[in-house]
């Protein structure tokens, strides 16, 4: 089969991404509300509990919500998205190593991470969208280094509605396609 298959499956199968970039950006909003009622570190570990449960909770709405049907042949690329966790958890733990010294500057690294791991995803998906995302996160972190500490939170909230955004877009995209359930 070839990868343009495959990816096409699997955007058939996990709604274009759109399920997980949307669990994702209110992971991200829930981490900018903790940030603006409790501060950074409460939103590093809101961050952090609500990521781990990204996967399973985009699985169910993918699942239950969307009714999208099973991953055929496309599934042998989710591997890739397994493959690139330790990214991820390489940005939460530096981001946590910085936590006490700097806490304004954990989650930007988290978002570095999250970028890093988003440029693979058009392996998995195809198209550009992705490259996009990734780009985004990481230009977020990269300025939530750079900038003053109150800028912090609005890079958190502004990652949250760039990814609610995308992820309502690639959604749109696949009920288009006739996907839906």
């Amino acid at each position: 089969m070839a990868l343009t298959e495959a990816q096409t499956d699997l955007r058939r199968a996990h709604v274009n991404g759109g399920a997980g970039v949307l669990v994702s950006g209110i992971a991200w909003l829930a981490a900018t509300f903790a940030f603006l009622t409790a501060g950074p570190k409460t939103a590093f570990f809101t961050l952090f509990v609500c990521g781990l449960a990204i996967a399973p909770v985009a699985q169910l709405v993918t699942k239950y919500g969307f009714k999208a049907p099973a991953a055929g042949p496309g599934k042998r690329l989710e591997w890739i998205g397994a493959a690139t966790v330790p990214v991820l958890l390489a940005g939460f733990y530096v981001g946590w190593l910085r936590l006490e010294a700097e806490p304004f500057a954990a989650i930007p690294i988290v978002a570095i991470g999250v970028g890093l791991r988003y440029l693979v995803f058009p392996v998995m998906y195809g198209g550009r969208v992705f490259h996009g995302l990734g780009a985004a996160f990481i230009a977020g972190g990269a300025a939530g280094l750079a900038a003053p500490e109150s800028w912090a939170l609005l890079m958190t909230l502004f990652l949250a509605m760039a990814e609610i955004g995308v992820g309502s877009r690639l959604v749109r995209q696949w009920r288009a396609a006739g996907h839906a359930g």
